[in-house]
């Protein structure tokens, strides 16, 4: 990688953490009105998670998850800028998640993280490993036993509670007003597969427990077992096509740890998995390195919905296959992908503070005027430092191009 490229990529890096920073994130005495309610006491380093040119209005949709995230992406940029800020920032996110647990004397879960989505009762656990992931990360960067004991201390009462060793799945919620693990309406089966992040797998490497590292590795043997078409599984929630309930970036959660899978166990049938997942990100991209949020199980997809977090974590996929198999496609994938995610980052000039140095997640559909404006979330720009970072480590690529010859978008 030339001086000029590598250049590039750091500053479009660092402007994606100052906004995660400056923006995204919660400052100390700055307020925030949750318009969902979600019954968080103080949102101080938590993510603002949605925001929409047009309106120019937030929201926020699973703090707790999107903060875990947020952590990782910022102890990425850390290491990758040495800025404290950063490291700052995702210990003040990490407190965030700390005081965001049930906390009754005497509660049968107390010390479950509460990553609430889509309302204030369900505690959805998938996203829960995701949370707890990002406290992983404060543990490994920082050596303080605090985080490595809460992320204990949810995962055993998810074991306890949640898993069912004889299906090999977690159930999907936690209730708070029944005070059980409850299923999902959308899901014939009585949980899903939870490898999000490998955390189960990296905390009993951490720890030295084996029951950790059995359950990853039982509920990836299942989910090997419900893949279909291959690199998807459409049989668990959220994945709904006779609904357009696809989510795109479900391969991602649950074929990437299939990598770890293999790296802790050397079987080839984790990593084919894995590949089979990779490639279905291949298959839905676009020749100018778009791709979507909801394709349809045929792998068509709807003209307004593209996604840069998936493109995003598509490259942090391909990377990791990459390293692991030395096949040309993914590599391949990274390049057509790279120019899509540089031109979908705002730039100084983009008109609107509130977006300066974010990547968009996807344009507004036309509503009849000449902006219809794009949604913002938090995760395109968690992932797409990421997702910068990894292309930065790959270190021999070129000045990326795209496959025509004007590959950038005016905005």
């Amino acid at each position: 990688m030339d001086q000029s490229t590598h250049d590039r990529l750091t500053t479009a890096l660092r402007c994606a953490t100052d906004w995660l920073v400056d923006i995204a994130q919660v400052g100390p005495g700055r307020p925030f009105g949750d318009p969902k309610g979600y019954p968080h006491a103080d949102y101080t380093g938590a993510m603002r998670t949605e925001y929409d040119t047009k309106t120019r209005r937030w929201t926020v949709n699973g703090p707790a998850f999107h903060t875990g995230q947020a952590v990782r992406a910022l102890l990425v940029a850390a290491g990758r800028t040495g800025d404290t800020r950063y490291r700052e920032a995702a210990i003040r996110g990490g407190a965030f998640l700390l005081r965001e647990r049930i906390d009754e004397a005497g509660h049968p879960q107390r010390g479950l993280l509460l990553s609430l989505e889509q309302n204030d009762d369900e505690i959805n656990v998938q996203v829960t490993w995701e949370a707890l992931s990002g406290l992983l990360d404060l543990h490994e960067a920082t050596g303080d036993g605090v985080y490595l004991g809460a992320v204990r201390t949810s995962a055993d009462l998810l074991l306890d509670g949640a898993y069912l060793p004889e299906e090999r799945l977690m159930r999907d919620h936690y209730s708070l007003r029944q005070r059980a693990f409850v299923g999902d309406a959308d899901n014939e089966l009585p949980g899903r597969a939870m490898l999000d992040d490998a955390v189960l797998l990296r905390l009993s490497e951490r720890t030295g427990e084996a029951r950790y590292r059995e359950a990853f590795l039982a509920m990836a043997d299942r989910l090997l077992e419900e893949e279909g078409p291959p690199g998807t599984w459409l049989r668990f929630p959220p994945w709904r096509p006779e609904q357009r309930k696809i989510h795109n970036r479900k391969s991602w959660w649950w074929g990437h740890p299939l990598l770890a899978a293999f790296d802790a166990t050397g079987d080839e049938r984790y990593l084919a998995g894995a590949t089979r997942a990779g490639d279905w990100y291949l298959r839905t991209q676009t020749v100018d390195g778009a791709l979507y949020y909801a394709p349809d199980p045929d792998e068509r997809h709807r003209a307004f919905e593209m996604c840069t977090s998936v493109v995003a974590v598509a490259i942090l996929f391909w990377a990791d296959l990459w390293r692991r198999t030395d096949e040309p496609r993914f590599r391949a994938g990274i390049r057509r992908a790279l120019p899509y995610l540089l031109a979908a980052q705002f730039g100084a000039d983009a008109g609107d503070p509130d977006v300066v140095g974010a990547f968009f997640e996807s344009p507004n559909p036309p509503d009849g005027t000449v902006a219809p404006g794009f949604q913002v979330r938090d995760l395109a720009t968690v992932f797409g430092v990421r997702a910068l970072n990894a292309v930065l480590e790959l270190g021999d690529f070129d000045e990326p191009r795209g496959e025509r010859e004007n590959a950038g978008m005016p905005w």
